[in-house]
């Protein structure tokens, strides 16, 4: 009856680089050093200790993604061209000749997309309009650059979106 080779005889009868190999992976799994790790280490491995930073102050962080070339900024858009922040009650000022009505009203950004109009007659809007989609109203085209981004607000976070403005 043959009996199964333990490990010290297997080693003794297999190749010098196998065995090398074999070497190697019992350091590693017996907590040997190891310079290829990550620094931020594996699971079950302690956290690397770290210093205060700056980065763990108390002002309001910005948005957190793509930023908006113009921010909150709403006058830039009278002339029909901007990229802006967008919430919940936004009310951006246009040029009537520009855009063909005087204000363009977002009625809702949620992570489902943003609600928004012209405020006239003529100017119908888009309801929860995703990112990458584009609207036209009146004479102007909205494209929406991403929705639900982070942004402090009182007690809580806020949805933010990115509108881009562009004449049609």
């Amino acid at each position: 009856m043959t009996r199964p080779l333990r490990l010290a005889e297997r080693m003794r009868t297999s190749t010098p680089l196998a065995a090398a190999a074999l070497a190697v992976s019992l350091t590693a799994c017996s907590g040997g050093s190891d310079t290829s790790a990550d620094p931020a280490g594996g699971p079950g491995s302690p956290p690397p200790s770290e210093e205060p930073s700056a980065s763990l102050s108390t002002a309001a962080p910005l948005p957190t993604g793509p930023h908006a070339k113009d921010g909150f900024n709403y006058p830039a858009c009278k002339d029909g061209a901007c990229e802006i922040y967008v919430r919940t009650g936004t009310k951006v000022p246009m040029k009537q000749s520009v855009a063909g009505f005087g204000t363009l009203v977002v009625s809702k950004a949620t992570s489902s997309g943003v609600d928004f109009a012209g405020k006239s007659p003529d100017a119908t809007g888009s309801i929860g309009q995703q990112p990458g989609y584009r609207a036209r109203i009146g004479k102007l085209d909205v494209v929406t650059v991403t929705v639900n981004q982070r942004h402090p607000a009182g007690n809580g976070v806020e949805t933010l979106a990115i509108l881009r403005l562009s004449p049609a």
